[in-house]
């Protein structure tokens, strides 16, 4: 503690000398001239002497207190000097302490712990300690330590918040003689870690929707016991039975009893008499032929080729590549014998430069 006290320089009494000697001397001289107005003088010189005074007590040093007997300043007035007041200096100040990787509840995930550490005298100093900041500090990490060992990574924010609520209680260290507490606490994930935390919640996400796509899929589908063909008019998915004497299971679902395909044999459309193609949900053709037992094998066989051939010239766009297409299979048919197909694919897809 320290007071104020007025001093009296040798600078400030020879002001003040000079000054008293120009309060007599100056009315003096005036008086034959001007006559009782030279007394006005007098309260103008005072005036400048009381300001020059107080403005040279303003800059006057502090000087510091004599301790009374049992330690303080002024005991009558601020009384004894509490044992805590000793270090507050020094705990207002704090420590920040470097980044401290401390192991989490998963493998190979390390937090990152800083805080600012803050530290006094509990009851009495003790002379053998020499820096009290290093046990303050090792509390307080173990401490941090003991909350993040059971925190799983993804929850760090969580964990600072209650980090900071701990350390915020002031508490003793043992065997040293101090307490101390933190602040402005950070918890952090290092940058590589933090990344595949991110991706992985992005996979659990993924995995998420894709179950539930699923299952919205199954609850949407309607006859799942039937084969679905495209009907060749307007390209919609129907259900075919897989048994010609049979019917397409509904599924359990009410309205579908006793539904019959559309395809039914001798109900609702003939069974097609020539040859032909198909191509199913999942871009299969399928070609069939009638099956005489008294007829020509030869030439449904014949048949399923010109079929295959022409599905196959009809899937590229018209031009020279198809033409050019046409005129290569017609030569290899025409080398391996089958002069019959031959004329058939060229019959139906004339060459342009032909005369």
């Amino acid at each position: 503690m320290c007071e104020r006290r007025p001093t009296v320089t040798p600078v400030i009494r020879a002001r003040l000398i000079a000054l008293a000697l120009v309060v007599v001397l100056v009315p003096a001289a005036l008086y034959p001239l001007a006559g009782p107005w030279s007394l006005l003088w007098v309260p103008a010189a005072l005036a400048a002497a009381a300001a020059l005074v107080l403005r040279e007590r303003s800059r006057a040093p502090a000087v510091p207190a004599a301790p009374s007997a049992d330690g303080s300043p002024d005991d009558a007035r601020t009384g004894p000097r509490p044992a805590s007041a000793a270090g507050s200096d020094r705990a207002r100040d704090g420590r920040r302490i470097r980044p401290v990787a401390l192991p989490s509840a998963a493998d190979d995930y390390d937090l990152y712990f800083s805080a600012v550490v803050h530290w006094r005298w509990s009851n009495t100093v003790d002379l053998r300690l020499r820096n009290p900041l290093g046990p303050a500090v090792l509390s307080v990490v173990t401490r941090a330590a003991e909350l993040v060992r059971e925190t799983d990574p993804a929850d760090e924010g969580m964990t600072e918040c209650e980090l900071a609520a701990r350390l915020a209680v002031e508490h003793a260290v043992i065997g040293s003689g101090i307490a101390v507490w933190a602040e402005e606490v950070s918890l952090r994930s290092s940058e590589a870690d933090a990344e595949r935390l991110r991706r992985m919640a992005d996979l659990r996400k993924d995995r998420v929707v894709r179950e539930a796509a699923r299952v919205a899929e199954d609850d949407l589908a309607p006859l799942p016991a039937a084969r679905l063909r495209r009907a060749p008019d307007d390209g919609a998915l129907l259900p075919v039975p897989a048994d010609p004497a049979g019917r397409p299971d509904a599924g359990g679902l009410d309205g579908f009893e006793g539904f019959d395909g559309p395809d039914a044999p001798g109900e609702h459309a003939p069974v097609p008499a020539g040859p032909g193609s198909d191509v199913d949900v999942e871009g299969y053709e399928s070609y069939w032929w009638p099956a005489e037992e008294d007829g020509d094998r030869e030439g449904s066989e014949e048949d399923v080729q010109v079929a295959i051939l022409r599905g196959m010239i009809d899937a590229l766009a018209p031009g020279d590549g198809r033409d050019a297409f046409v005129r290569d299979q017609v030569a290899v048919l025409e080398r391996g014998g089958f002069d019959g197909v031959a004329r058939r694919i060229r019959a139906g897809h004339p060459d342009p430069g032909d005369p």
